[in-house]
């Protein structure tokens, strides 16, 4: 048995009653464990379901049909954010943005020690009010984050050559520390600091290095050329940007085509022989529609951008269940990586017929196609193609995708194929992370919500006995 009480199931803003299971699960950290695309548990994730409703008599205080915790071993975390001092950041925005934007920086870059330049302008393209842009830098601050708003160098600047003088910016401000410059857009989220300050340091900051990713998109690629994505990340080595500094402003007024990530790229191609260096799991994410697929797909992502767009409809609206003027809940979709770092993304099958996509989605699949001896399985190891048709690129061989996402599988029918928990919410209570998974009942049946607790074993056996 293990307890637990339902006062928070009003905060979820659901109707009631609805079918639930609880199952607690104690991370360990462990050197030896690697982050693979699925990592297999015989045992089910959750329990039996049963029905609850806050404040009604049928809620006892414990639940006899709880599993008991799950150990499960993580790859090793360390007990302090990432040291990123070493990185500079830039992002050119308005104020409006970047305040919205704000608990977003707060959950990713908030004391890594990396420094975070952004230029900033008021709405329309309007000089930025002082006191607002003294106010919001003094609160991104006390957050944690060093960073320093600053006024666009020209005003006669449009916020693509805003963006391009990021590099001029940048550079200015680097020290003997330096060693990358990254570029990013406001709507990049980086999903785990330790993982990406690891991914660059497998590149030799001391040469010309310029690391990014390609769009996903094939007809964006056939039309700008093998450009780094502003919104995936741009990393410029020091010794790169000491060149594009050179040049800012022959760089800036001669561009083909005029967008500020091409800018850097036409800089570099014309002073230097560097090409593009594709960083694995820098997304861009020029994809529309349902992104599970990506979401699902396990692969260690270090950036995730476009999240202000398309995220589920709760009331199952739309034609594909998406709305699209919603915004991911990155903050809370990533709280996990408090107790496991890493793990935010990482993908667990449990039985033969669930799976666990962490912050995402629990998916269940009915017809045992998980099981190994089922001769037409699910092959895990290609993404579920599940967003919409991209634009054509006459005469490619190339279906769209295949460059960067592939390999691709057929997309599943919810319901009948694949029975989806979406992520609801979460919230770090107890010394772990409470995370809330929901599927939505059809046709008249109630909901079905799944809690998983998370915390570090050190945590768990202060708090309670931890199970030999």
């Amino acid at each position: 048995m293990c307890q637990g009480s339902f006062h928070w199931l009003n905060e979820l803003d659901i109707p009631f009653p609805v079918k639930y299971a609880r199952r607690d699960i104690v991370v360990r950290s462990n050197p030896k464990v690697q982050r693979d695309s699925i990592t297999k548990i015989a045992e089910p994730l959750f329990g039996d379901l049963r029905i609850v409703e806050p404040g009604k008599e049928r809620n006892e205080p414990g639940f006899p049909n709880c599993l008991e915790p799950l150990l499960l071993d993580v790859p090793a975390f360390a007990d302090a954010p990432a040291d990123a001092s070493h990185i500079i950041f830039g992002a050119a925005t308005t104020l409006g943005r970047l305040e919205l934007s704000l608990p977003f920086f707060e959950r990713w870059l908030a004391h890594t020690n990396a420094r975070f330049f952004v230029v900033v302008t008021g709405p329309d393209d309007e000089a930025p009010n002082p006191e607002h842009m003294a106010e919001l830098q003094s609160r991104m601050r006390d957050l944690g984050l060093a960073v320093t708003l600053v006024e666009p160098l020209n005003r006669e600047d449009g916020i693509l050559e805003r963006y391009f003088s990021l590099v001029k910016i940048l550079y200015a401000n680097r020290d003997e520390n330096t060693r990358w410059l990254g570029i990013i857009d406001d709507d990049t989220f980086v999903t785990s600091m330790s993982a990406l300050v690891s991914s660059l340091d497998k590149y030799d900051h001391t040469q010309l290095r310029y690391l990014g990713a390609l769009s996903e998109e094939w007809w964006t690629v056939y039309l700008y050329g093998l450009i780094g994505m502003g919104g995936a990340g741009v990393f410029l080595s020091v010794p790169l940007a000491e060149i594009l500094n050179a040049n800012h402003d022959e760089c800036k007024t001669n561009s083909r085509m005029g967008f500020g990530d091409s800018k850097i790229y036409e800089c570099i191609d014309r002073y230097t022989k560097t090409s593009l260096t594709s960083v694995p799991g820098l997304y861009q994410i020029d994809i529309h529609g349902d992104r599970s697929g990506v979401f699902e797909s396990g692969r260690q992502i270090l950036t995730l951008h476009h999240w202000k767009e398309g995220y589920w409809d709760e009331k199952g609206e739309g034609p594909d269940g998406i709305r699209h003027g919603r915004w991911f809940p990155m903050d809370q979709m990533s709280l996990v990586t408090d107790v496991c770092d890493r793990c935010y993304l990482q993908r667990w099958q449990f039985g033969t017929d669930t799976i666990l996509s962490n912050g995402y989605s629990i998916s269940l699949y009915p017809k045992a196609t998980l099981s190994t001896k089922k001769k037409e399985r699910l092959r895990l190891d290609k993404m579920e193609y599940t967003w919409v048709t991209p634009m054509k690129v006459e005469g490619s061989f190339n279906k769209g995708w295949d460059h960067y996402l592939g390999p691709l599988r057929p997309p599943l029918k919810l319901e009948e194929e694949k029975i989806p928990y979406r992520f609801l919410a979460a919230v770090k209570v107890d010394g772990g992370v409470r995370q809330y998974y929901r599927h939505l009942g059809m046709d008249g049946d109630m909901d079905t919500v799944i809690e998983l607790f998370w915390i570090r074993g050190e945590a768990w056996k202060s708090a309670a006995t931890l199970p030999e």
